[in-house]
């Protein structure tokens, strides 16, 4: 079955066992057993990359000395793998339970750690290109076989359809042309769309219309009339008189009253004047000789 580690088999047989058990135990949904498989492919390949063969050195140890002789950006990104799965590993040693997730992710990290091991070892540019698939570590079927057939069969089929319809288009516009040939002919009308020299139709003025004596005489009014109205537009408009002058000259259009009939006003006034006074008079009399028989009695 394919696997994403299977161009480690002819560099190292032994990382790709270890390695190939930790994908059954993920496929399996043995996330921690997984992860703890994976720091110990992570460990072997670092003590191979040292040369020591000492039993006694820890990870930790085994990863500072190859982090003090770090030198290209690509052992620094290997290292950093490592450290990584060298992490995850001890938290699911201390009872951690790690998720599918995170697995996935210390495998990628893996994978990745793999790349440059096996690109250390033998220089390959094939090795380094390359890409980690997750259809392929679930399905242990590439992923990219299949789109690749699919997008074959699709092209195949759309250029299938293209082509129909591309023919039968023509046939109709081979049936189209046929038919307006067959007009052209009877009616003896050429195809404007055929013709070789466009210079032959040529762009003819339009002649123009007469006027009669009665439109020549209704034009001239028309004209007039336009003046008329532009010259009446154009004229300023009086101003119109403020309140105050119009109060003025109401006051001078009232007719003053003349001097004989003021004197007969004023005399009808003293008339009447006069015999409201006779009227008061006699009251006042006719009280006070009431009150003066009231005394005698």
């Amino acid at each position: 079955m394919a696997s994403n580690f299977d161009f480690l088999k002819k560099v190292d047989n032994e990382l790709f066992l270890i390695v190939e058990d930790g994908e059954k135990l993920f496929r399996d949904e043995y996330f921690n057993q997984a992860v703890v498989q994976f720091r110990i492919y992570a460990e072997k390949m670092a003590k191979k990359i040292l040369n020591s063969d000492n039993k006694e050195l820890t990870f930790d140890t085994v990863l500072n000395n190859l982090k003090d002789k770090i030198k290209t950006q690509r052992e620094k990104e290997f290292i950093d793998d490592l450290f990584f799965i060298k992490k995850e590993g001890n938290a699911c040693a201390h009872g951690e339970d790690a998720t599918a997730i995170k697995t996935l992710e210390v495998i990628r990290h893996a994978f990745e750690a793999g790349i440059n091991y096996a690109y250390a070892k033998n220089k390959d540019e094939n090795i380094d290109k390359l890409i980690f698939d997750e259809t392929l570590l679930i399905t242990q079927k590439s992923e990219e076989k299949e789109t690749l057939t699919n997008k074959y069969l699709e092209k195949l089929e759309n250029e299938s359809k293209e082509t129909l319809i591309e023919n039968l288009l023509n046939e109709k516009q081979g049936e189209f042309l046929s038919s307006v040939d067959k007009t052209t002919d009877e009616n003896n009308i050429k195809d404007r769309n055929r013709i070789s020299d466009p210079s032959q139709y040529k762009k003819t003025k339009r002649k123009k219309k007469e006027l009669t004596p009665k439109e020549l005489k209704i034009k001239e009014k028309i004209k007039e009339a336009r003046k008329n109205i532009k010259e009446n537009i154009n004229k300023e408009e009086k101003p119109k008189p403020s309140k105050e002058k119009n109060k003025k000259q109401q006051n001078k259009n009232k007719k003053p009253t003349p001097k004989k009939e003021r004197k007969s006003s004023k005399k009808n006034q003293d008339k009447d004047y006069g015999t409201i006074k006779a009227l008061l008079f006699i009251l006042f009399v006719i009280a006070s000789v009431i009150l003066l028989l009231k005394m005698m009695i």
